[in-house]
């Protein structure tokens, strides 16, 4: 009797611990202004675990810089200082790597030849990995400066002069960065071919990265009847053109650049990974959905996803900021999905609705910071990882460097805290395929809804199987076939049907 009572007093005591270790996991959650939210194996939103807190909005007053003037773009150098294009106010201005002071504000330049330039509403500002030297879109100058960090002008790019480039058409920089070989990509906003790309000591190369057309029915209708047509209707039919893509960056380590297409009309190559010679690598995933799944988990409306910018974190995540929601989406390197956080509203962490975030960047190795610019605030929010998004980025970072069997404890701790992250049980499937625990692989890649896993992970076992199993196999086959001989011989002997 006593012994029931005391299980029973046993088993109250763990179902309250466990109860409040639920409620001490999930305040994270609560404390933002924003629905947490993941996406589980049946692609539904539900509440997740935040990987990440808003930490701080910072301004210009607050950084002492005064107040910034709609900035369009923001960059970290090498330095982990923040470069910050205050486009209204036609400068730059060079912070520390904690956003708590100005260090510098670049509103005047020096030419080659002596002289004193000013900037016109620059638009995109990086700093190169290598050298620290200043890459400005200056816009409205219809140029682009090549800086270095005492404010001299190494280069100036305009208009090129040459038959590839249409020359009715302006020269409006509108992002820029380089890559470790000094070559120049600028982001025009007045033509669909792909980057302007210039060789280090300004020459015009050509275009570099553009995007694919989409294949709608309308494209598809009119490519059929041009096929069809006569010289004379060819003239006249409408030529499909592909969508701009309208920011990029670069992952320095690699070398591939990453493009975000904002246009609402159209879901193709919305972020891609292109290589030196321009491919794209992303293009398995003609049918990935980046940004939220639906069009109608924000407000209970319709609405289109806007990836007007991306950062690539240096452990290879990628993180896109949706302008129409006001959230950065952060995906591995392989484009699962990892976090969403952000959203529209006045309160830290939430920020201006009406399309006014402008560009994202992270900060620390395993992204530990990520950096949210809003123009129409003009202000940079702060958010900081949590103890959950740290388990999973370190998850992440182990299984990317191959070390699965490391990778599994990690995986299965982000599983019990939050059982619905998708992401921990392809983690753990993939652990256990590539440990040779091909049952319990496919176990969790059902879990996941990871079809693709599900059948490496059959074929393996089915393999294993056979092999551990084939004489066994061998040895029935003989029997029956001894039997069958057998049988027929009796019949025979019995004077029943001929063998």
């Amino acid at each position: 009797m006593k012994l029931n009572i005391l299980r029973r007093r046993t088993a109250a005591f763990l179902l309250t611990f466990a109860a409040a270790a639920s409620v001490l996991t999930l305040t994270a959650s609560a404390d933002e202004p924003y629905e947490v939210y993941n996406y589980n194996r049946l692609g539904e939103a539900v509440p997740s675990q935040a990987g990440y807190l808003a930490e701080r909005a910072v301004s210009g007053i607050d950084l002492g810089a005064g107040d910034l003037n709609s900035p369009q773009d923001f960059c970290r150098g090498t330095d982990d200082c923040f470069y910050i294009a205050d486009t209204g106010n036609s400068r730059i201005v060079k912070t520390d790597g904690e956003l708590t002071k100005v260090l510098h504000i670049y509103s005047g330049f020096t030419m080659p030849d002596g002289s004193r330039t000013a900037l016109k509403n620059p638009k995109g500002i990086f700093a190169a990995p290598d050298t620290g030297n200043l890459y400005i879109a200056d816009t409205d100058n219809s140029r682009a400066l090549v800086c270095g960090a005492d404010g001299r002008v190494l280069l100036e790019i305009t208009k090129p002069d040459s038959p590839v480039y249409d020359q009715g058409l302006t020269f409006l920089p509108q992002k820029i960065l380089c890559d470790s070989a000094g070559n120049i990509y600028i982001v025009l906003s007045n033509t669909t071919k792909g980057a302007a790309m210039f060789a280090p000591d300004g020459t015009f190369l050509g275009y570099y990265g553009a995007n694919a057309v989409a294949r709608t029915a309308k494209v598809i209708a009119d490519h059929f009847w041009n096929m069809i047509a006569s010289d004379e209707g060819r003239k006249h039919s409408n030529r499909a053109a592909p969508t701009a893509f309208d920011n990029f960056d670069i992952d320095s380590e690699k070398g591939f650049i990453f493009t975000s297409t904002s246009s609402g009309t159209t879901d193709t190559d919305i972020v891609k990974k292109v290589n030196p010679e321009g491919y794209n690598l992303f293009s398995y995933l003609s049918d990935h959905k980046w940004g939220d799944l639906f069009s109608t988990w924000y407000s209970g409306t319709s609405y289109k996803t806007r990836i007007v910018d991306l950062d690539i974190g240096e452990d290879g995540s990628i993180n896109c900021l949706d302008q129409t929601t006001g959230r950065v989406f952060q995906y591995d390197k392989e484009a699962n999905l990892l976090f969403i956080l952000g959203g529209t509203g006045e309160q830290v962490g939430t920020f201006s609705s009406g399309g006014n975030v402008t560009a994202v960047e992270t900060r620390g190795k395993a992204c530990e910071q990520i950096c949210v610019l809003d123009a129409g605030k003009g202000s940079i929010t702060v958010f900081s990882q949590t103890g959950f998004g740290e388990t999973v980025h370190t998850a992440t970072d182990l299984y990317n460097r191959g070390y699965y069997e490391e990778a599994l404890e990690p995986w299965q701790s982000v599983l019990r805290q939050d059982g619905n992250y998708r992401r921990a049980s392809l983690g753990i499937s993939s652990a256990y395929y590539n440990m040779g625990r091909y049952k319990d692989a496919m176990e969790y890649a059902k879990r996941a809804d990871a079809s693709w896993v599900y059948n490496k992970a059959f074929a393996r076992y089915r393999s294993e199987w056979l092999r551990k199993n084939m004489n066994k196999l061998l040895a029935a086959a003989v029997l029956l076939l001894l039997a069958r001989i057998e049988w027929k011989l009796y019949r025979k002997r019995k004077g029943g049907a001929p063998a």
